[in-house]
């Protein structure tokens, strides 16, 4: 051990001389050097007066440990200035490495004694916990090292890794309700197929209340034959936040052998918090190759060797049973909150599953799969209880509420029976179902027909698959890791050899040997990659399903679809891929989605079937049919990861348009009617159309000749309707382009000093240029002229008209008319929505 300088000195001290020689025997409190320092004192006289003199004083240092001298650090003169600094090395017999219960398990001396001379507690050389059943046992960070470096080889050497399991919700279900017991013994029951099979033990609360309780275990489906594939891949661990016994009693039921688990068990009694896991906990030096499957993600601090699994919830509404020590999670909306299923129907009454009775409960089960209980049967304590997170240590006052709550909710499920009321909702359900089908039945004549009994829906159901795909899951992990690690050894090794053989004449660095802790994949790397991939690009907009005031990138189910590639947005924008919604709810956002079909509106299921899969889910069994009733709406915005496509409204999935211009962030509700309407330029151009349209009246009167017939009459009219009908495409961005006359005049800026400068005055004049060859024309019936009538449409003008790409006259008579009335109108529509803002 290296003893340093210590804060008790009177710095500056100066060495005189060492007395201790090297590898000689040192006790404690032996003295190891001398060494003298000069401080200023106050002195009186026979006289009495004070006077203050340097002086000098000189002091032994004194061992603090036992052993034998190896070296000094210092010699006779040196001048220490400062605490710190290296003093003598001495090699200690024992250096209390591992302690039991503040004893040394080696030497047997009390590691909790300490003294004036003391400037290391001796309980601090070992601080570290491994052992799974007794936090007194404790060990340095250099044992704790070398167990886990002879751990890791271990593994290495039987090709296995590591598996935190967690017991509640994930490989078990567990309940107090006596209910359970009772189907199990009535054949009659529709529960009894599915509780035939649970087991049940004793157990004495050692919490306040003292009192023993029933605890029914339903084992997930598939355990046994889990446990026996994946244990021979993976040295398997429980860590639970229920007591010891609670753990062992689970351990007894799931492995009475041991062959899995062992003695490989850790509770909230050691596992040093009341409310959060670590993985340090176990494995406090290296965590490279440990994987974890919970159905909490949060208690785990979403750590990245994590698994998180859909929670198995076979007793509907109960949750988890050791809930209270846990962090209060609500990430979906209550069900209690949601709109009842619809009420069933003749047409549905064949159909129960789907539209009866059963719907309802399945519904509940939907939700309390993802950790929420109905408020119904929800246990007020264990509800707002809010705990928060202790590093290391259980806090008595906390650990006494956690362990109340708990017996409340015991009490209340002992109490009030929840099964047993869920299934009476259940059944009275199926009364109604009956009673309607008998009464539509009379009412459609068959009277003769006796009603047919419908076998009861059960409550419980056992079809759950979770650890078939949490299997596969493990063992792709598993082959992924060592074909990594195996591919590394390969790479050292011929290395290695190239070295040896002095194939490489240049200095080379000698590459680590095969059981170089460098060469060993990390699963907080190899895990992610394999998961990130899943929903790659996918971009999801939670609606109606995650609470309000929540945010959505930091909820339960949020964190989960991150981990596994996705991203989460607040606002529906071009890049969105996906809209999880609830199935019964139409908010504002999924109206708005369905406008867009390359947008998919789906349930949560989805997601949770991406989760067990880890593979992209089809949507089809999952998607909403929402019906479009507001139509298209405009582009939808940009976010912050996607500037560069705009998905336009209606679209089939995949077409895309270049941006061209910066949206609002919000899509606006627009009328179908009024859709095509640009009101960004509108208010301009009808100002600037409304000023032409007095312009033009007054050139009327002034250009019109005395000799001018009704025909010349009507062509000015007509001229005038054309124009207004040419005025208002340029509104909606529907009218075509000039002419090259109408390009010079461009030019030239002015004609008749009316302003070119708009589209509406371009075609203004074009309209003057087409009509004023024909106005002087005059005809009779007897001598028929050679120029077409002005009624008619002469070739010149056909050419004219198919240039500037305008519809023929015949046509465009019968368009005239209905456009002068549907312009009057919408100018009216215009001036009414003007007073009104």
């Amino acid at each position: 051990m290296l003893i340093r300088s210590n804060h008790s000195l009177h710095y500056p001290i100066t060495v005189d001389k060492l007395l201790v020689k090297r590898d000689s025997e040192v006790d404690r409190f032996a003295p190891l050097f001398s060494y003298s320092y000069t401080s200023t004192v106050t002195e009186g006289n026979k006289y009495g007066e004070e006077t203050e003199v340097v002086k000098k004083f000189p002091e032994d240092f004194l061992s603090e440990i036992q052993g034998t001298l190896v070296s000094w650090k210092i010699k006779a003169g040196d001048v220490l200035e400062r605490p710190g600094i290296p003093i003598v090395d001495i090699e200690e017999p024992c250096k209390h490495e591992i302690q039991f219960g503040g004893l040394c398990t080696n030497c047997g001396q009390d590691m909790t004694e300490v003294d004036f001379i003391t400037t290391q507690r001796n309980a601090d050389r070992a601080t570290v916990t491994t052992s799974h059943e007794n936090t007194a046992l404790r060990v340095s960070h250099a044992e704790a090292a070398r167990a886990s470096e002879e751990a890791k080889q271990r593994l290495l050497e039987g090709r296995k890794l590591s598996l935190v399991v967690d017991l509640d919700q994930t490989i078990i279900h567990a309940t107090v309700d006596a209910t359970v017991a009772q189907w199990q013994k009535d054949a009659s029951n529709p529960n009894y197929d599915a509780v035939k099979n649970v087991l049940s033990f004793q157990l004495l609360d050692d919490g306040p209340s003292k009192s023993s309780s029933w605890y029914y275990i339903k084992l997930r489906p598939g355990l046994e034959e889990f446990l026996e594939k994946v244990s021979k891949q993976y040295e398997l661990h429980i860590y639970t936040m229920g007591t010891r016994a609670y753990a062992q009693n689970i351990a007894k039921l799931v492995d009475p052998q041991k062959k899995f688990f062992g003695d490989r068990i850790l509770s909230r009694d050691e596992s040093g918090s009341l409310t959060v896991k670590s993985l340090q906990r176990l494995f406090p030096v290296d965590t490279d190759m440990v994987v974890i499957i919970d159905d909490r993600g949060d208690v785990w601090k979403w750590n990245e060797n994590l698994i998180k699994v859909n929670p198995y919830d076979f007793f509907v509404g109960i949750g988890d049973i050791n809930s209270s020590f846990l962090p209060k999670r609500a990430d979906l909306v209550n069900p209690s909150t949601q709109p009842p299923p619809p009420t069933p129907t003749a047409e549905s009454a064949s159909e129960p599953a789907a539209n009866g009775p059963e719907a309802e409960v399945t519904e509940k089960a939907e939700s309390t799969e993802n950790g929420v209980m109905p408020d119904a049967i929800a246990p007020t304590a264990a509800s707002t209880l809010v705990v928060a997170a202790l590093a290391g240590e259980n806090n008595p006052i906390q650990l006494e509420q956690q362990s109340k709550a708990q017996a409340e909710v015991i009490e209340s499920q002992v109490k009030d029976a929840p099964l047993a009321k869920m299934q009476e909702k259940l059944d009275k359900l199926d009364e109604e179902e009956a009673q309607r089908s008998s009464q539509n039945a009379e009412e459609g004549g068959d009277t003769a027909s006796e009603p047919e009994s419908k076998p009861r829906h059960s409550l419980l159901h056992d079809n759950d698959v979770e650890l078939l795909y949490l299997q596969q899951h493990l063992e792709n992990v598993h082959h992924t890791f060592f074909d990594e690690y195996e591919s590394k050894l390969k790479g050292a090794a011929v290395d290695r050899v190239s070295q040896l053989r002095g194939e490489s004449k240049s200095p080379k660095k000698i590459k680590p040997t095969p059981d170089d802790a460098s060469l060993v994949p990390d699963v907080k790397r190899v895990m992610p990659a394999m998961k990130l991939r899943v929903l790659a690009g996918v971009v999801i907009l939670f609606t109606g399903v995650i609470p309000q005031g929540t945010d959505h990138g930091d909820s339960d189910i949020g964190r989960w679809a991150t981990s596994f590639g996705a991203r989460i947005t607040s606002t529906l924008s071009k890049s969105t891929t996906h809209v999880v919604a609830h199935r019964d709810r139409r908010t504002s956002k999924v109206r708005q989605a369905a406008c867009y079909p390359q947008i998919k509106i789906v349930t949560v299921h989805w997601l949770l079937s991406c989760f067990t899969r880890w593979a992209h889910a089809d949507e089809t069994d999952f998607l909403i049919e929402v019906e479009n009733d507001n139509g298209p709406h405009e582009s939808l915005p940009f976010d912050d990861a996607d500037e560069n496509v705009i998905l336009t409204p209606n679209a089939e999935a995949g077409e895309e348009e270049v941006k061209e211009d910066e949206e609002d962030n919000q899509i606006p509700p627009i009328s179908p009617i009024l859709e095509q309407v640009d009101w960004g330029t509108f208010d301009q151009e009808y100002e600037d159309f409304m000023k032409d349209m007095s312009d033009d009246s007054e050139m009327d009167t002034g250009d019109e000749s005395d000799a001018s017939t009704p025909s010349n009459k009507s062509t000015a009219s007509k001229s005038k309707s054309t124009k207004r009908k040419r005025a208002a495409e340029s509104v909606d961005g529907s009218g075509s382009g000039g002419s090259d006359g109408e390009d010079a005049a461009s030019i030239n800026g002015t004609t008749n000093g009316t302003d070119l400068g708009s589209d509406l005055q371009k075609r203004k004049k074009r309209a003057y240029e087409r009509t004023t060859g024909l106005a002087i024309v005059t005809t009779t019936a007897d001598s028929p002229s050679g120029l077409p009538s002005p009624d008619t449409t002469g070739p010149e003008e056909d050419e004219v008209s198919k240039a500037n790409g305008a519809p023929l006259a015949g046509k465009e008579d019968e368009e005239d008319d209905a456009f002068d009335r549907d312009m009057e109108e919408l100018m009216n529509e215009g001036d009414d929505d003007g007073g009104e803002e």
